[in-house]
């Protein structure tokens, strides 16, 4: 009987150096599937490796998109190169007027419209006082004419002086509006022009980068790396489960013959038969029967054919 020999261990480690080989290439496989190179109406979406192997990735405008973008920021960047950023200068508007002023001319004005006034009604009066026998500066009659006509002339003088203290108000206002709506102009041009700057910034960070979504891709199911070393040790699990089944078969077959020897010399010659026969009996049933195992052949007799010595 050949004699069989024991299975040869796997060599785990390089079955798991292969293993993890594969799953890496898998797994950049799987990264390359899932970086697709995309186009779309507003851009592109590329990848790319460098020379040291990492990947890049690009979003580009379409080159119309691109001109666009590029005008408009250098649009914005000239109006911000021109804007004055420092205090809003005020000194273009008209000087806000002084409080407290009078219009002298309006005072004149009034003056010489009130004197011809005056001067008829003085002469009326002495012409009046004479005709009675009044004369310059005698008796209590004049005196008296004298004081009215010199409150009717004081009163006229206070009017002129009202009205150009009236007039001074009015050109005050006049002034205080001329002032604000010159100052509001300048703010408002200010602010126009600011406003304006920000809508070329506006428009320039209104182009948004191209967006695009999950490319479908194939890929690779997450069990697509074959387990190596765990079919090597199943394979070499049921090999070791061959050998000792064989090797248990052969055993039994040669000792149970040597009980019917150790019987006949106990019991004699019937013991000898009875013994060898028991043996002989039982060895064969051990041996002969063929256990199914896959197209190879573990005859317990061992006789020369494709069994468990042929495997190993």
């Amino acid at each position: 009987m050949k004699k069989a020999k024991t299975p040869k261990a796997p060599d785990y480690a390089s079955l798991a150096n292969q293993q993890a080989a594969t799953a890496k290439q898998n797994w950049q496989e799987n990264l390359a599937a899932a970086r697709p190179n995309q186009v779309g109406p507003e851009g592109t979406n590329t990848w790319t490796k460098d020379p040291s192997g990492n990947w890049l990735n690009t979003v580009a405008m379409t080159p119309e998109r691109q001109q666009l973008h590029d005008t408009t920021n250098q649009k914005a960047q000239e109006q911000m190169a021109g804007f004055d950023t420092s205090q809003v200068d005020l000194s273009g508007a008209p000087a806000m007027p002084t409080v407290g002023g009078y219009n002298q001319q309006a005072m004149d004005t009034v003056r010489a419209l009130q004197r011809p006034g005056l001067e008829r009604a003085r002469a009326a009066k002495e012409a009046q006082l004479a005709a009675m026998g009044v004369g310059t500066g005698t008796g209590s009659a004049w005196d008296s004419t004298q004081r009215n006509i010199g409150n009717n002339e004081s009163d006229a003088d206070l009017k002129a002086i009202l009205a150009g203290i009236n007039q001074g108000n009015v050109e005050f206002g006049q002034g205080m509006q001329a002032h604000t709506t010159g100052t509001g102009d300048i703010l408002n041009q200010n602010t126009a022009n600011l406003q304006k700057v920000g809508g070329m910034m506006g428009q320039s960070n209104s182009f948004r980068m191209p967006t695009f979504g999950p490319a479908p891709t194939p890929g690779m199911g997450a069990n697509a790396t074959p387990d190596l070393t765990g079919a090597a040790d199943a394979s070499y699990k049921a090999a070791l489960d061959q050998y000792n089944a064989k090797a248990g078969s052969g055993l039994a077959g040669q000792l149970l013959p040597l009980a019917g020897s150790v019987a006949g010399s106990f019991f004699g010659p019937i013991g000898t038969a009875v013994g060898g026969a028991l043996g002989k009996g039982i060895g064969g049933m051990m041996s002969s029967p063929k256990i199914p195992t896959g197209g190879y052949d573990f005859s317990g007799s061992g006789g020369g054919d494709a069994g468990i010595n042929g495997f190993f």
